[in-house]
């Protein structure tokens, strides 16, 4: 799956720790300057569904 995240870098830097919890990030890509705001950024993930552990 590829994600876009855009935000303030705070902003981004949170959402791939939260994401990291839920998915196997794959690759992260450079940071990309927003078209419209200047103080915001694009940054795109590759991820695949995390394993889930089994119960015995």
């Amino acid at each position: 799956m590829r994600i876009r995240i855009e935000g303030t870098r705070a902003e981004i830097i949170d959402a791939l720790f939260r994401l990291r919890l839920h998915f196997a990030i794959r690759a992260v890509s450079r940071v990309y300057p927003g078209r419209t705001r200047p103080q915001h950024w694009r940054v795109y993930l590759t991820t695949r569904p995390r394993e889930r552990r089994r119960s015995l």
